[in-house]
């Protein structure tokens, strides 16, 4: 399979921009039931980030126990960050932890929606590795506003790029000695783009929890929405949504098509719609 590119940055926030469209009833905070349509809430995502997915399902069905439509645009991942920070939007789908000493108008909601593994990909075969201090010897991409890959490769030699699909076309042409990205970015891209020969390093580098961030505009919303993670936390509904959440990424990847997009807002699983997958019994 020849590689594949979806949607450039710069179509992002226009018709073309990939969104997550969620109709919730008008009911509930913010939400007037005179309304014809719910409220919508406008976040912004890191552009060809496949694990957004994950959170973005989460919070359609978060925000829509709130009363509140969701919609979700991508850009480059500091640009997203920056616009998130300035009320451009009312928010970031997800980061990791912390990032409001950086952007302050941002606030972190509790508890972690969704994870990452940053593991480190190569196509050196010879290369072994372990932590992050392992990593200073070689060559080092990385995306530019992926903070987790950003803040710890501080002082070696570094190569930002735009996005993953560049990352890993960059990686086989051997640019760079070792790519670092979520794990499930990687494989995502490896296979949707039919790249061979490049492989992630065991064991991943660290595991980060990943939060969802508002701007502090949206203040009131936070603990609701806070409150609203926490049950499905203890329900297991977060960890059911993962799972065929990825199930669907990793066979979409097989065929080369995007992660989510058009009429496919990755609300279905290979069993059917994540609204039927029932929420794992409290232990």
């Amino acid at each position: 399979m020849g590689p594949r590119t979806g949607a450039s940055p710069g179509q992002a926030g226009k018709a073309g921009a990939l969104a997550i469209l969620l109709a919730l009833p008008c009911t509930g905070i913010g939400a007037s039931s005179n309304n014809a349509e719910a409220a919508t809430i406008r976040l912004v995502a890191a552009a060809n980030t496949a694990d957004t997915a994950v959170s973005e399902v989460i919070l359609g069905k978060a925000y829509a126990r709130l009363g509140y439509r969701l919609e979700v645009a991508r850009y480059p991942a500091e640009r997203a960050l920056r616009l998130a920070d300035a009320g451009r939007a009312d928010g970031d789908v997800q980061r990791i932890d912390g990032l409001a000493s950086h952007y302050p108008n941002l606030l972190q909601l509790k508890p972690a929606i969704n994870y990452i593994e940053g593991s480190a990909f190569t196509a050196d075969r010879a290369i072994s590795i372990e932590g992050w201090e392992s990593l200073r010897p070689y060559r080092i991409g990385f995306i530019r506003g992926i903070k987790f890959a950003e803040l710890n490769t501080v002082g070696m030699d570094r190569h930002p790029v735009g996005d993953y699909q560049a990352l890993f076309k960059m990686l086989i042409k051997g640019r760079f000695d070792l790519g670092v990205s979520p794990r499930l970015n990687g494989l995502y891209q490896l296979k949707q783009l039919g790249l061979e020969g490049v492989t992630p390093l065991d064991p991943p580098l660290a595991r980060f929890d990943l939060y969802h961030y508002l701007h502090r505009s949206h203040a009131q919303l936070a603990p609701k929405l806070e409150a609203v993670f926490r049950e499905m936390q203890a329900s297991g509904e977060l960890t059911a949504i993962r799972e065929a959440v990825v199930s669907r990424l990793l066979g979409h990847a097989e065929q080369g098509l995007p992660a989510c997009g058009g009429e496919d807002t990755c609300m279905e699983s290979a069993g059917g719609k994540l609204d039927a997958i029932p929420a794992r019994p409290r232990p």
